[in-house]
């Protein structure tokens, strides 16, 4: 997907996205932020914030004297993380609508991302500009799934959506860029490629039962939806049912969100 349409995708999938908020996204967002650690004071960039499931907790960290500049080309989940900050009387949580590669308001002392760089249209070029917003000595913080985890549905979702959109058949077996970071020691020799000092990486084991109603909502609220975007309701219905059968055929009955966070330093003093 381009990154236009990865906006476009989970700006549309921000219902079913709110409902996997609290099972999901901000126990994983809370914990990408006990690594990158913001001190009271720091600036922060949030990298791809979707509804600020880590800048939050980053600008609870940072406090009022920090800043945590959080962006994301998806609209509506953009728009959920500017009143839940405002709700939270947060205001050092700046939430902006646009291309973070783009973004100009650095040096930082932190940018993190959370399950957002295999995104960029160029993986490595995107990373790069991001570490370029950083002072110098300051970390660089990404979370990315463990292979054989969450990448075990994604097929499934495709194989049941190919019938009412046999265009997917051409995306089977392409490059993924988040399989160039789905292990440790993939994502420790990327991290050390941009450059970086004192790289580590820890595994976060999280999973959950997998109910197949949960499943389905799932589906549409990540980055999945675009396989039946667009879609009418009785296509979307049979899209479902093969969904279901699917993963019963494959025996996943759990969501398997184990994680891989890894930590690299922009060198300098």
């Amino acid at each position: 997907m381009s990154a236009g349409s990865v906006g476009a995708v989970f700006s549309a999938a921000h219902d079913e996205f709110a409902l996997w908020s609290g099972r999901l996204w901000r126990p994983l967002g809370e914990i990408l932020t006990t690594v990158s650690r913001p001190e009271p004071g720091e600036r922060v960039l949030d990298a791809c914030c979707g509804a600020g499931a880590s800048a939050l907790p980053a600008a609870r960290a940072v406090g009022p004297a920090g800043v945590v500049h959080a962006v994301d080309l998806a609209e509506r989940l953009v728009e959920q993380g500017a009143r839940e900050a405002e709700a939270l009387g947060l205001a050092q949580a700046q939430f902006t609508t646009g291309d973070v590669l783009a973004h100009d308001g650095g040096p930082y002392d932190v940018v993190q991302s959370a399950y957002g760089v295999f995104f960029f249209p160029d993986l490595d070029e995107g990373a790069r500009t991001l570490v370029g917003k950083l002072r110098p000595g300051g970390r660089f913080v990404v979370s990315s799934w463990l292979a054989g985890g969450m990448s075990r549905i994604v097929p499934v979702g495709r194989a049941a959506a190919l019938p009412e959109r046999p265009e997917l058949a051409g995306q089977e077996g392409r490059p993924n860029a988040s399989e160039r970071v789905d292990t440790a020691d993939k994502l420790t020799g990327w991290l050390s490629s941009l450059g970086l000092d004192e790289v580590t990486v820890r595994q976060v084991r999280y999973t959950q039962p997998l109910h197949p109603d949960d499943a389905w909502t799932f589906l549409l609220g990540a980055a999945m939806r675009g396989f039946v975007a667009g879609l009418e309701p009785d296509a979307l219905e049979r899209v479902r049912v093969r969904f279901l059968d699917g993963l019963r055929e494959a025996g996943i009955d759990e969501l398997d969100a184990t994680s891989l966070i890894g930590t690299g330093y922009r060198p300098g003093v």
